[in-house]
């Protein structure tokens, strides 16, 4: 019977272990609905995903129409969103939105553009912007009131500059606001596209895995099964 409760507790101690899911590719609404349990990429967490109010005029894409692939892992945690809509015209499509990653001591943050394309001698662009918030939080709107310890702009626009990447001090949180556009300008079209928030950071002390976990605290209970039993009876 003792035996019987003490695997129950550790079935428990496993499940809470392993409460938060494995990040795996879905829309940018599953990924709000995650709330502010979110997902992990190793044992850094992505969670708190949020649309926001974007640029006046903007039509804002459906979160159904913005695809999250999450990659990599404790050291190396991206997640790339692409997106298949094209401006036209006067049309500007912008998905802003923001979320929370933490978890292990990021060191770097890079955004890459790609996938995308513009037409109209010019006059279409593509664009992704990130505002960062170094352990800490925007304010409201996702960009300004940052009360970390520092914060700043990333910014990418096709066939121009397609990668921007920024050093951070080693800590453990970052707020991120992505401000994704595509704007078809007067008389062209923009199409896209991905951008990828990229991570680097040191490792940290593993996580045993819930079947590691598991045996070990099997093999702690038993343990302390028979340092206990009654005298004279043999298991």
């Amino acid at each position: 019977m003792k035996i019987g409760f003490l695997a129950i507790a550790c079935l428990g101690l496993v499940r809470m272990a392993s409460a938060t899911p494995i990040c795996s590719t879905g829309t940018l609404a599953a990924y709000v609905a995650l709330g502010s349990t979110g997902c992990s990429i190793g044992t850094a967490t992505v969670a708190s995903f949020a649309t926001l109010s974007g640029t006046t005029g903007a039509t804002a894409i459906d979160t159904n129409a913005v695809t999250v692939t999450p990659s990599g892992g404790t050291t190396d945690p991206e997640l790339t969103f692409s997106v298949s809509l094209t401006a036209t015209d006067s049309t500007m499509l912008e998905s802003i939105f923001t979320y929370m990653i933490s978890g292990p001591a990021f060191t770097s943050d890079m955004i890459t553009l790609s996938g995308s394309s513009e037409d109209g001698y010019g006059y279409g662009d593509v664009s992704d912007i990130q505002n960062y918030c170094v352990d800490g939080s925007f304010g409201p709107d996702g960009v300004t009131g940052c009360n970390g310890s520092t914060s700043g702009t990333l910014l990418t626009l096709d066939g121009i500059q397609n990668t921007d990447f920024t050093s951070i001090a080693s800590l453990s949180s970052l707020s991120i606001t992505d401000d994704f556009v595509l704007d078809g300008g007067g008389l062209g079209t923009a199409s896209g596209g991905t951008f990828d928030d990229q991570y680097a950071a040191t490792s940290t002390s593993p996580v045993p895995e819930p079947g590691a976990f598991l045996l070990t605290a099997t093999g702690l209970a038993l343990s302390g099964f028979r340092k206990f039993r009654p005298p004279g009876r043999n298991f």
